[in-house]
């Protein structure tokens, strides 16, 4: 009489065969973590699939090309809403430091969390992917308009000195630019050894103190 498997046995073969959409979710997955090391220029299909663990062809079989692969990853990010709602009701107080604390620790953290897609989203610029207008659409212009947008508020009611509003969103979001690649991108974590807090608290204090106008 055949001996019959144990039940377990079963259920820990079955959990090492992922379903469609898992399987899915892993190339998605790997192929974040590879674009964001070597760019869609330095990547292949062929290490995206050793990465995974199946054949070149069975990456084909969910994805028809690297770029559609690509393409699916950078939608899936274009889809992620930034978060302004902090802000935005710190905007309606006509409260400045709020507003760029929230601003700040909303970026800074959220490009610490997922440093591949800070990565991913350099990789498109630098290599002039027809993705990088529509991912900077999503992710980049929002912001910098919002931070114009306020700038040019707060000049017009006498708050901030004259300056070009353009400009100072651009100054602002520079120093979070700047923490992002040093931090991030090239991975020199010494060069910033406060903690997060303290880096936003000194940023938002710097912007605001260059742009407030004289109480005089």
């Amino acid at each position: 009489m055949p001996t019959r498997e144990h039940p377990s046995n079963l259920s820990n073969r079955r959990s090492r065969r992922p379903t469609a959409a898992e399987r899915r979710e892993e190339i998605l997955s790997e192929g974040l973590r590879c674009f964001a090391a070597r760019g869609f220029n330095g990547t292949t299909t062929r290490r995206i699939a050793e990465s995974v663990g199946i054949t070149e062809a069975a990456l084909y079989r969910y994805f028809r090309s690297k770029e559609s692969l690509y393409s699916a990853i950078v939608a899936r990010k274009i889809e992620t809403p930034l978060l302004f709602d902090r802000a935005e009701d710190a905007a309606r107080r006509r409260d400045d430091t709020a507003v760029f604390t929230a601003l700040a620790s909303g970026v800074l953290k959220g490009g610490t969390a997922d440093p591949e897609f800070l990565r991913l989203l350099f990789f498109t610029a630098l290599e002039s992917h027809e993705l990088a207008a529509p991912l900077f659409a999503s992710h980049v212009d929002p912001l910098r308009e919002f931070v114009t947008d306020y700038v040019r508020m707060r000049i017009a009611e006498g708050a901030f000195r004259p300056i070009d509003p353009l400009l100072g969103a651009r100054a602002f979001l520079g120093m979070i630019r700047d923490y992002l690649n040093v931090r991030i991108v090239h991975g020199e974590s010494e060069a910033y050894p406060q903690s997060l807090d303290e880096v936003v608290a000194t940023f938002v204090d710097l912007f605001l103190t260059g742009v407030r106008a004289d109480p005089r």
